[in-house]
Order: structure tokens, then sequence, then C-alpha cells
């Protein structure tokens, strides 16, 4: 046995689910359960930082490691829930009685996230990964208008289901091939065909996460109908966790082989294609958000079909930046719609006067998307451009940038529609203190890494090493 001192984040997400449960089950109101949650969540974020370069392995050899990289993830896993957490106490698009669960959920799915970016064998991998689906599944039924909520549920959970399985049949084929799960074992076997059908296979699962094409239908239509903070969640730490069990397998079980390099690329070019274009046709802001997620899902294939310790930095940079940029898209949606209604583009009518603190929330997220300077968006497409040409992919950099500046149509509307069209008879938006705070926060978290990225990006860069070299 390890040293299990090494589990103490990962075991404080699972305390606060502990304690969000007694919480609830011996009848405490939702508001005091929220605020408990809340603390736990601060708790477990600081005990995450206070172990970021933690390394070694608490379980036996083999099936766990803690890392540079694991660390980073699991930070980029624990903002993302406590920026949700924040938004959780005054919604109102969250079936009532369901309410007081919402804190449980969102911690569960968190410890499942944590232990996807750590594991190293194949079976623990998939364990954590059904575990870090559970949660979303449920919360993503939650919605109050019940058949919204069950019609985003069900999409969500057959994509998952399906993805679930060709991941698990994928496994066995590396099984029937190496004789191993181990990753690092996987990594050193000989390349064959069944080794590389199952390698493709046991990635969809992964690529389901992330909503890469063509495992990407399910995310317009599961943004749409799940509740705003439910969505929030779902498009920020998983996210996170996601890339990190993609780039562990990518670099630690994967040999380098023109199948593998060519399919991913073909998957990269399309979901930044499909997923721009169809962002260009939507009202609901909520599906332009998804189209939006398919074609940044294809920015993070970029570093990471570099197959460099460079380009893996480009990609963690780049997700452990999306989270709070997106976070502030989605901050806009919560509030808009915190009646449960979905926000449409004619929703964000003179946002400015309304609520100025959101509409610099939304420029700030719509800007970062976009990769406008001085955001993080920006500083994140640079570095992973940078690693594709030192990779000398010139093609696909080109056709990024071309993507990228398709995106500036939509993204500029969204910000059109806040600042230069009168709000008619929309009255003013108040937010609560949370809601103001967590702006603030995830504004902050954008500016300063896009002004000064050196701290995130050298975090990024010992982490790389630490997957490349493992």
């Amino acid at each position: 046995m390890g040293n299990l001192e090494l589990f103490l984040p990962e075991a404080m997400v699972l305390l606060g689910a502990l304690v969000a449960f007694v919480a609830s089950v011996v009848g405490l109101s939702g508001r005091t359960t929220w605020i408990i949650s809340l603390v736990m969540a601060v708790l477990a974020t600081v005990v995450t930082f206070v172990y970021l370069g933690a390394q070694g392995e608490p379980f036996f050899p083999g099936i766990y490691r803690v890392d540079a990289f694991s660390q980073i993830l699991k930070v980029g896993v624990v903002v993302g829930l406590l920026l949700t957490l924040m938004m959780v106490g005054n919604t109102s698009s969250i079936r009532e009685r369901s309410r007081p669960d919402i804190p449980i959920l969102l911690f569960v799915a968190s410890f499942g996230m944590m232990m996807l970016v750590s594991a190293t064998e194949m079976l623990t991998l998939y364990v954590a990964l059904e575990l870090s689906a559970y949660g979303l599944y449920i919360l993503a039924a939650l919605h109050r208008l019940q058949r919204a909520g069950s019609e985003a549920a069900a999409k969500y959970i057959l994509y998952g289901a399906a993805s679930s399985g060709v991941t698990l049949y994928g496994i066995s084929l590396i099984f029937g091939a190496t004789g191993t799960t181990y990753l690092g074992a996987i990594a050193q076997t000989p390349s064959s065909p069944l080794l590389i059908a199952g390698i493709l296979l046991a990635l969809s699962g992964i690529l389901f996460k992330l909503a890469v094409f063509p495992f990407h239908a399910w995310a317009p239509d599961t943004y749409q109908g799940a509740p705003h903070e439910a969505v929030t969640f779902i498009a920020t730490a998983s996210k996170v966790a996601a890339v990190g069990v993609l780039a562990r397998l990518m670099f630690l079980a994967v040999p380098e082989h023109d199948t593998l390099v060519t399919t991913l690329l073909v998957l990269c070019v399309a979901s930044m294609v499909i997923g721009n274009l169809s962002a260009i046709a939507q009202d609901d802001l909520k599906r332009l958000l998804a189209y939006s997620t398919v074609a940044h899902a294809g920015y993070i294939l970029i570093g990471l079909v570099a197959f460099t310790s460079l380009g893996a930095a480009s990609a963690i940079y780049y997700v452990l930046v999306y989270v709070p940029i997106v976070f502030c898209a989605f901050l806009v949606v919560c509030a808009l719609g915190a009646d449960g209604s979905n926000p449409t583009k004619a929703s964000l009518a003179g946002l400015y006067q309304r609520s100025p603190l959101l509409a610099i929330t939304l420029l700030v997220g719509m800007f970062g998307l976009a990769g406008i300077p001085p955001t993080a968006g920006f500083t994140g497409k640079w570095f992973i451009f940078t690693a594709a040409l030192d990779s000398g992919m010139f093609w696909l950099v080109l056709v990024g940038a071309i993507n990228a500046t398709v995106s500036l149509y939509y993204y500029l509307r969204v910000i059109k529609e806040a600042y230069l069209t009168p709000p008619g008879e929309l009255g003013a938006i108040r937010l609560t203190p949370m809601m103001a705070i967590a702006a603030w926060l995830a504004m902050a978290m954008v500016l300063v890494t896009g002004f000064y990225p050196r701290p995130v990006w050298e975090l990024a860069e010992s982490a790389a090493r630490a997957l490349v070299g493992g």
C-alpha cells in the first residue's frame, strides 16, 4: 500500500458529499445545506491547492498516480465545483424538492472526476468514468419543467450508456491484445490491429464527455433542457476531467501510429468546423454555448495531437482557463433564466443598463471564448497554435485560425445584443451577493491569467512533463 495521505483532496470532496447527504437526511433547510456544502467546497479547494505538488501512489502500485499532471487538473475540477455551488443557493430552474440534493450530486461527480485524472489502470479508469457520470445524469433530469428535464436526461443517458459500452468493449480488446490493463505496460506493448481498434473504441467514452464530433449530438439538447446550474458544471469541471484522461491515454497507453493520429486529426477539424458553423444559427444561448463547446473541444485536440510536451502543456492550460471563461457565460444564463426559462439573444437586450455587472461578465466570457486579448482565451489559443506549429502542422493552425475568426461572428452578435440593443420593456436584474462574488472571481481569473499567464503556464508545463515522462 502507498501513502494514503495523497488521497486527501479526493477524500475531502467525498466528505463534502457525505456532509451534504447527512444535512439533507436530518431535515435541514435547502439553504442551510447549501451553506454547509459551500464551506466544504472551499475546504476541498484549499486542500487541493495545498497538495498541488504531491507525488506518489496512494494505493497499490500502478493503478492510481498522484503527480503534477493529476493535481493541477484536480484544481480545475474543484474550482468548477466551487463556482457552480456559489450559484446553486438561489436557483429556481431546479425542482424545489430536489434542490437539497444538488450539492450531493455535484460532490459525487467531482469525486469521480478527480479519480479519473489519476487513474493509470483501465478498470480503475472505467469505474471512475462511470462514477463521474451518474451524478451528471441525475442533475440533467432535475429541470423544474419535468418534460424538458426528462428529454435532456434521456438523451444524455442514452448517448452516455452507448459510449460507455463501446469503451468497455475497447478495454476488453486492449486486454486481449496486451494481456494487461495497466497503462504503463500497454505503452510498452508492440502495436497490433487489435490494440489499435481497442484504443480507438476505448477513447470514444472520453470523446463523448468532451463533446468531440461525432460524439457531440447529446450536447445541444442536453444543454437546452437541463437546469442551468447543472449545465454550468457539465460545461466546466467535466471538461477538465475529460482532457485529463484523454491526455493520459494518449501519452501513456497509445503507441504513436498513423491510424490514431489521422483519426484524431479528422475529429479535431470536424469538431471545429461543425461546432462553429452550427453555433451561428442558434438563437437559444444554451444551444449556442453547446456548439461552442464542440468547437473548443477541437481546439484542445490541436494541442494533444501534436504528441509533444509543449502540446500537452497547451491543452492543459487551455482547459484550465476555459473553466472560468465559460462560467462567465453561464452565470449570465443563470441570471437571465432565473425563472427556469432558457434565455435567447433577445433576452440580452439592454443588458448593460439592466445589470452592468452581468454585462461586463458576459463581455469577458465572450471575449475569452473568442480568443480576444487580454483574456486568457487569447493566450490559450496562442499556446495551442504555437505547439502545433512547433510540430510542423501549419495547415492545422490555419484551419484553427479560420475557425476562430468564424466564431467571432456569433460571439460578437451576443455582445451586440447586450450593448447596442435598447432594453425595451425588459426590467433590471438583481444578482445575489454570492452570484456577484462568483462573477468578480471568474472575471479576475480570466483577466489575470490573460495579462500574466506565466504561473498557470508553468504549472501546465510541469504537468505535461509528468505526463510525457510517465
